[in-house]
């Protein structure tokens, strides 16, 4: 009779530890990043990932899919992400433009140039990517910023404003393809894993980038030299988060989720920038590339004419984006 009553109670035990892990499963969460593992926004976005976990105890588990392990491209996330096919994913501004056209606003070349104008601009003009985003069902957890583009390239340097003319220059974004366009560039497109095959067989001259990704993404085994009069800031990149998978999230664990993004914002705003002077000296001391810095003089030349393409831009995205812009000049004075 004892044993009988031992077994009940030991069964008892185990559906109610059986219950109570399934209580307590995890929500598994899908986080799409446009560059591997390795690179430092790779890395980034597995600390995050990691200290949700930590700081959820294990309730949200966020998994972080690299470039090439998922079959979407970096051009669709706002709409796999708003879709429900990933719940995170970071959406670089140039990249999705197509469906977020007013986020694309601080890659307007020679308009933002610096981390510090891009958070002035942010205040006035986030809310009208927000609103875009919305119809596609997804919104913006937090933002974080690559340091300013350039040019890097093999070949003959590109030292001057005129040097552009008739170099096949890699571009991210339509805004920077127009700025190619008129300084007398050949715009060529290619995916991030593209670049590397792209420019050993010539069907790429230069790149615009910044030296945080060159040398992140080991890029500089195929670059000689970079001209850097910091086109614009090369953010905001946007980690897009879908609504209705936030929603479902419990009150305490969207609350840390929130906690934990606002502090990587702060951090990652803060580190980005400042790795960007040292990741310079580092590709010019360690790796042989030459770095050629512009007279003010051409840089104005260069804000000079984009200054009418900004304005062209704002008109043929629509009456937000022409008020988005205002504001945005304002803001900078500019």
């Amino acid at each position: 009779m004892r044993r009988r009553h031992l077994f009940w109670a030991l069964g008892a035990a185990l559906l109610l530890l059986s219950w109570g892990t399934a209580g307590w499963a995890a929500t598994k969460w899908d986080y799409y990043v446009f560059v591997g593992i390795t690179h430092p926004i790779g890395q980034y976005a597995k600390e995050f990932a990691e200290e949700v976990k930590k700081r959820t105890q294990g309730e949200l588990e966020i998994i972080v899919r690299p470039a090439g392990e998922l079959p979407y491209r970096a051009t669709e996330v706002v709409r796999t992400t708003g879709q429900g096919q990933v719940q995170l994913a970071d959406g670089y501004m140039g990249l999705i433009a197509g469906d977020a056209k007013v986020g694309a606003l601080p890659g307007l070349p020679f308009l933002v140039t610096t981390a510090d104008e891009l958070k002035k601009t942010m205040s006035v003009f986030e809310p009208y990517v927000v609103q875009e985003l919305e119809k596609f069902g997804a919104t913006i957890l937090y933002w974080y910023t690559w340091p300013p583009q350039n040019v890097w390239g093999r070949g003959e340097p590109i030292t001057t404003i005129d040097g552009f003319k008739g170099r096949k220059i890699r571009a991210t974004s339509p805004e920077q393809t127009e700025m190619l366009r008129r300084f007398g560039s050949v715009p060529v497109t290619f995916t991030t894993p593209e670049v590397p095959a792209a420019a050993q067989r010539g069907a790429m001259e230069a790149n615009l980038t910044a030296g945080f990704n060159l040398l992140g993404a080991k890029w500089y085994e195929f670059t000689r030299w970079g001209f850097l009069p910091d086109i614009h800031i090369g953010g905001p990149s946007y980690i897009l988060v879908n609504k209705k998978a936030l929603d479902a999230l419990t009150p305490e664990v969207r609350k840390t989720l929130q906690a934990v993004a606002g502090e990587f914002h702060q951090r990652m705003f803060k580190e980005i920038p400042a790795r960007e002077e040292q990741d310079r000296k580092t590709l010019e001391t360690a790796h042989g590339i030459r770095l050629f810095r512009p007279a003010p003089a051409e840089i104005e030349k260069g804000r000079k004419l984009m200054e009418p393409y900004w304005a062209e831009w704002a008109q043929g995205h629509g009456p937000q984006a022409v008020e988005a812009l205002r504001k945005v000049r304002e803001a900078l004075g500019r």
